[in-house]
């Protein structure tokens, strides 16, 4: 497990340091395919015209998930715009045996990230790779901004989401991608005949009663994501070993916090606002999540 920081003048750059960091702790690089692979785990990553996108594969080769996961410049609509990204931006890279997570700074304090790896939920038909980033598809203005709550996220050409497995809707775009071949479905999140995803309906009331009134700290949530399927059923496809939901009222962006052992490094989802903590057109509220951190 590993940690790397540093600064980047542009998307290309975020990419490499992101390749880099990758390769130094086991995982191949192709740079004819621009596939990052790792045992099972197939991910190629695309720069273009300043946005970083990410698609999973089945293979080195194939399987490509239909739609990808991206960060970049985003814009919302003329009332509430989403910050301009200036550069350069400060990156945070963490690196797992079988999960990555990539988070970047910019204008103070906006930020943004994607993630992959491999599920950790046995008997899955298919290869479990997850992908993951700030928004679906290949878009560049949301007119509707930051959609989440307590209970609720959207995640399409619209709005975007920006919680991993967070959105309760979804409309041709994907939130976050498990290549679980539940049902024979491949990639897919969920169907249109069975509805959108669980997503944070499966904590909600946990998430409200964060920071709780003893401490006003904030204890760490498991990210998961469901599928759903035929007859109301749901199942587990992906158990987040080392990420977890949680609430920042107070917390500062980027503060490292100990719970036994181990470490965590505290980040709002996109920019953190207290006075509005459950999130708004150009921000996160105070939703957030923590990544074991292993730097100095």
């Amino acid at each position: 497990m590993a940690y790397y920081t540093g600064t980047s003048n542009d998307m290309t750059a975020v990419r490499q340091a992101l390749i880099d960091a990758c390769v130094l702790e086991g995982w191949t690089w192709n740079g004819t395919t621009d596939v990052l692979s790792k045992g099972s785990i197939h991910v190629r990553l695309a720069s273009a015209a300043g946005y970083l996108r990410l698609y999973g594969r089945t293979s080195a080769t194939t399987g490509e998930m239909p739609v990808p996961h991206q960060m970049g410049p985003f814009t919302g609509r003329s009332a509430d715009p989403l910050p301009v990204m200036t550069w350069p931006v400060t990156y945070r890279i963490f690196v797992f045996a079988e999960e990555v997570y990539c988070v970047i700074q910019y204008s103070v304090d906006v930020f943004q990230w994607c993630a992959f790896g491999k599920s950790s939920v046995s008997g899955l038909p298919g290869t479990g790779t997850w992908v993951a980033a700030t928004a679906a598809g290949i878009h560049a203005g949301y007119n509707n901004g930051m959609t989440m709550s307590t209970s609720y996220g959207t995640s399409n050409s619209l709005s975007v989401c920006p919680a991993p497995f967070w959105a309760t809707s979804q409309s041709g775009d994907y939130e976050s991608c498990v290549h679980s071949d539940l049902d024979g479905q491949g990639w897919w999140a969920s169907t249109a005949a069975n509805g959108g995803p669980v997503g944070v309906q499966a904590i909600t009331d946990l998430i409200k009663l964060l920071p709780n009134s003893w401490n006003s700290e904030a204890v760490l949530l498991p990210i998961r994501a469901f599928k759903v399927r035929p007859s109301n059923k749901i199942s587990l496809t992906v158990d987040l070993q080392y990420a977890r939901f949680t609430r920042i009222d107070n917390y500062a962006p980027g503060e490292v916090i100990s719970i036994g052992a181990n470490r965590w490094m505290v980040l709002p989802f996109y920019r953190k606002n207290s006075a509005v903590r459950d999130g708004g057109q150009a921000h996160s509220g105070t939703f957030g999540w923590a990544i074991r951190y292993e730097g100095p």
